[in-house]
Parts: structure tokens; sequence; C-alpha cells
């Protein structure tokens, strides 16, 4: 007997779909079975889950209508489905996985969270910043601008702080009251202006909210109050202030320790913190480097093992003919300001753990591999030998590549393809992982520290080479030539390593964070320099602290009506992209290119 249809499906509406202009496209074929994987790492600050991963999936891949293979519905963008998944180790994290009306091949997204575990800053955490951030001498620092110009502001914050603290206390909290004969006239001066900056406040207050309202057409709902109450607030606690305070400089040296505290503590504390803790090994910081790496590598080991029919093999890399095969068979890492530096170290971790290094089992006599990997060490070798240092991209890129596909398909099974970075601090490693210059390079030398192309070992025989005698004497390639490995910093013989940055020499302008990475860690990172704007902002501001606009949508980047009617999912991707990217900024574009989804 039929099921009779629930009431849900009898009043469902069918989804509206644009109309087009071109035939409706032939039916698509199967689904692949396998997936990519992309890995999102936020950045430093107080984020609450799934906040970094919703933005950038609707940017990356929800607006990139070039990837439809459906007429995309009337919202403009491409479905998601948004599902609880246990791979995150978190049941606060979800998955965000694409459907069929995107690429044959799907995606799906994860959110690598770790802000939980360096939730609070105690007090050696502030102590710790301070001295390694900013009580360091000023002829110590690297020669970058950017470098001089944030020590100049942490010191100059620190500064004030402790100047109008003791200043404070020097002169006694009793003397906030009475510490000077009363004086009418001045009184009266004082409050005059008391009264007229205060109502500057409360009324800029008001006005700002009653910008919000028009912006949110009265859908009081989404009107934000935080910050137009904040300065109504402040306006009426100035009125409150008696006016034989106003002249006291007692007083004024109190509100001003007060605000440089404030500023300390939550604009400066949540950031730096995290920095400190992360980036340098102090008994203090150990632990939380630690359950910060174990639980990224822990991701990246689960995403590994997931089977294409829902199990699950946990010696992934001793994978056989008969198992089922992997679910992912590629996995990006992208990171973002401090999550670049989290995404470097889980990419070396795990490569030191499962990479096709010496310690894993895989087929050493294997004429492509090795053919490969001589071709790899080749570039290693003409790039590191003299200066000026440097890497032909393509064929850098084609070696990768083949690489990569060698040891995704067989033993060890390594499925990472990229690393991408956006305003990464790693630009100034120097100044924040070492106290100079000559300690990344001895550190890098050192194999602790891994570049692109791969560093040559220097406690090889051979000079220049990232290459080991694989293990065993007589392990040799079908044309007799002895079986090599690569070192366990030689994970970007595989992996393509992107590099988006905003740099500007003035601090106020772009992204102070960010900036290039090939002086430290290798000619071979495909590194792109953009000039991003915070669109939503005045024109004088846009160009304002940028580090957080690497994926933020404006209506602006929407391609014009009459050209996104003639959207045809029949045509050749690049030609789609050359309609519908015509106003996406560079740095998107880039982003997008970097990820290859749907490969």
């Amino acid at each position: 007997m039929a099921r009779a249809p629930s009431a849900a499906t009898v009043t469902a509406k069918p989804r509206t779909r644009r109309p087009k202009a071109a035939p409706t496209p032939e039916p698509q074929a199967k689904p692949s079975s396998s997936k990519t994987a992309v890995v999102v790492i936020h950045g430093i600050g107080e984020q609450t889950p799934l906040e970094t991963l919703r933005g950038f999936v609707e940017t990356v891949y929800r607006r990139d209508r070039s990837l439809a293979s459906l007429p995309v519905g009337d919202n403009g963008m491409l479905d998601v489905s948004v599902v609880p998944d246990d791979v995150t180790g978190s049941a606060e994290l979800r998955r965000i996985t694409t459907l069929n009306d995107g690429p044959q091949k799907r995606t799906d997204f994860f959110e690598f969270y770790w802000a939980d575990i360096m939730d609070g800053t105690p007090v050696d955490m502030v102590t710790g910043w301070i001295r390694t951030l900013v009580l360091r001498s000023p002829w110590r620092l690297p020669a970058s601008p950017k470098v001089v110009w944030a020590w100049g502001i942490l010191a100059g914050i620190f500064a004030i702080f402790t100047a109008a603290g003791l200043v404070s206390a020097g002169f006694g909290v009793a003397q906030l009251t009475d510490g000077r004969p009363p004086n009418p006239a001045l009184d009266a001066q004082l409050a005059c202006i008391r009264n007229w900056v205060a109502g500057v406040m409360v009324g800029g207050g008001l006005l700002w909210f009653i910008i919000n309202c028009l912006r949110a057409g009265f859908q009081m709902h989404l009107v934000t109050l935080k910050w137009p109450l904040r300065l109504a607030a402040a306006g009426l606690v100035l009125w409150a202030v008696p006016a034989t305070l106003l002249g006291s400089l007692p007083f004024w040296a109190a509100g001003v320790a007060a605000l440089a505290g404030w500023a300390l503590h939550s604009a400066v504390t949540p950031f730096a913190g995290d920095v400190v803790r992360y980036v340098r090994a102090t008994p203090s910081t150990v632990e939380r480097r630690r359950l910060v790496r174990e639980r990224g590598v822990a991701l990246l080991e689960a995403l590994h093992q997931r089977r294409a029919d829902g199990s699950k093999l946990e010696a992934f890399t001793q994978a056989g003919p008969n198992d089922p095969p992997p679910l992912y068979d590629r996995i990006v890492l992208v990171g973002h300001s401090l999550g670049t530096i989290i995404a470097y170290d889980l990419l070396q971790l795990f490569w030191e753990k499962y990479g096709p290094t010496h310690h894993q089992s895989w087929d050493f006599e294997d004429q492509d591999i090795q053919s490969a990997l001589r071709d790899c060490d080749a570039l290693v070798q003409a790039a590191w030998d003299q200066p000026p240092r440097s890497v032909d991209a393509a064929d850098l890129s084609a070696v990768q590549d083949r690489l990569f596909d060698k040891f995704s398909r067989r033993q060890p099974f390594w499925r990472i393809s990229d690393l991408i970075t956006l305003g990464s601090p790693l630009t100034h490693a120097e100044f924040l992982l070492a106290d100079t210059k000559n300690e990344i390079e001895d550190g890098c030398k050192e194999r602790r520290f891994a570049t692109a192309p791969p560093h040559p070992d220097v406690t090889q025989d051979r000079q220049n080479t990232m290459l080991h005698l694989a293990p065993g004497a007589d392990a040799r390639t079908s044309q007799g030539e002895p079986a090599m490995v690569p070192h366990f910093a030689a994970q970007f013989s595989t992996v393509r390593w992107t590099n988006i940055y905003d740099e500007e020499n003035n601090p106020l302008a772009g992204d102070l964070i960010s900036g290039s990475l090939i002086g430290n860690f290798g000619p071979a990172i495909a590194e792109h320099r953009v000039v991003m704007k915070r669109l939503n902002w005045p024109g004088f501001l846009q160009r304002v602290f940028t580090h957080t606009q690497y994926w933020v949508w404006h209506q602006s980047y929407e391609p014009e009506e009459a050209k996104a009617a003639e959207d045809d999912v029949t045509k050749p991707i690049e030609d789609r992209r050359d309609l519908l990217w015509h106003n996406v900024p560079q740095h998107i574009v880039l982003l997008r290119r970097a990820l290859r989804l749907g490969q």
C-alpha cells in the first residue's frame, strides 16, 4: 500500500530558479565518490565557533557561480548543508558540505578551532607579552618599518599606562576630591565645556542609532545598540562628573590609566596574549602549544582515516587494495593571522609523523617516485646553491603535483596538497619566533623550520640535497640508482604554498601584520601582494587595518544583472569566470584559484 504523503510534503513549495536563456544542461554524471577537505584555521582573538568558517565558505564557494552545474537560485548562491561531524572533536562545530548543484567533486569545509585552549590571559601571559614584544631593545628590532611601528605602538600604550598610573598613585586618592583650592570661575568654565562635550557624545550616540535604523530599514531586530549605547553612556557619565574634578591632574591621570588599561585588556592582550602563548616555547606556554598541536594533528589524522563508504581506517598509511577508497583525496590547509603559524606547524608535525620519510613504509624503489624526487632535488640545489635564490615556479608546481599524485595514491597515502596563508605574521619570524634573522636561517638549515623549496640537509655528504639514502643498503631503482627519501622538513616537495598579503609601509593602511615570506621561508612560495579595502567604511578609512578583510564579501562584487543573466552552466569554467568575476577583487580571485575547488 502506498504511503500517504506527509503534511510537510503536501504544503512544501518547489524552489524557484531564475530563468536562463541557455538550454537545459544534460544530466550530470554520477558525482565523484572522493571529496576535497578544506580546513580553515582562524586567527588571533576571541573567536566563536563557526564564525570564521561561515563567512569563508560564503565567499569562496557559495558566491562563486562559475562552479555551478545547475542554474543558481534566486539568492544567487550555491547550496551547502551544515551537518554534525565528530571529526573536529567538538560538539560546538559543524561540517559545511557542498551539494550537487556545484562541481561533481564535492568539498567539505572544516574549522580547526583552538581559541578555547587559549581562553583567558593570566598575569604571567600579560607580563610575557610585555617582556617579549615591548621590553626589547629597539636596536634589535628587524629592519621592517611595520615591526618598528608595531613595537612603537605597543611601547607607547604601555608607557602611557605606566606614567598615568604613577601620577594618579603619586598624588593620592584623596586629592581626587580635595586636591586643589576652590575656584568658582574655573569650575563654571569647566562645567560648561563638560556639558557641551557630554551633549555631543549623547547626541552622537543617538544619531548613530538612527543611522543604524535607517540602514536596517527599521527592522529593529537587525539594529545593533552596542556602540551607540556605549557612546551615549560615556556622555552621561561625563555629564555626572563634578566640575571640581575636571581640573584635577590625578583625576585625569587615573582616567588615562583606566583607558590605557582597557586598551591593553580588550584590544591588545587577547591578541598579543595568544601570540606569546603560541609562538614562544617557555615553561608557561609549552602545555598550551601541545594542546593546540595535538588537536590539529588529530583532526588531520581523522580526515586521512575517513573512507568513502563511511568507515574509518585507523592505519591509513598501510591501506591495501581491498580497503575502501579514502573519502578525501585532497586536503587543503587555510590559515589566517596566527592560524597561519599553527597551520605551518601542523603541516610539519604531520609530515614528520606520516610523510614519505624513512620512518614510513613505502615503495622506495619505485622508479617514477625516484625520478620525481630527483627532479625536485635538482630545483632545490639550483635554488639554494647561491644568491640570488630563485626557482622556476612552473617547474616546481609540476614536480609537486607529480609527487603528490604518487604519494596520495599509494603508501604512505599523504593527502595534504596545499597550504594557503592569509595575513601571515610569519613575515616577522625574526621578531616573533626568534630574536634575530640569523636564528631563523640557522633553524632552516637545522630543519626546525620548513622552507619552500625544501632546504638542503647540511648534514649530508652530498651538498645541497634534500634527499637521504633509503633504509637498506640494497634499496635501488630499476635503473640501478640508489633509492632516496626526503628529509623531515621536505613537505613542500609535495605541498604548494600560497601566501596572500596586503603590505603597506604606512602602519595605518593595509595589513600591518602580514607581509612577504620569501625572505625567511624560501623562493618557491607563490606570493601575491594585494590591495584590500573596507567598502562598508567611509572612503578615507577604507584602507585602515585590512587584516580581517581577506574573504569579506561586499554587494558591489556581484556581477551586473545583465551579465549575470548571460551565465550559462554549459560554458567552460574559465569563460564563466570572465563573466562572473569581473567585479571580484584580486585577493578573493587569488584565494579561489589557490583552493582549486572541484579539482
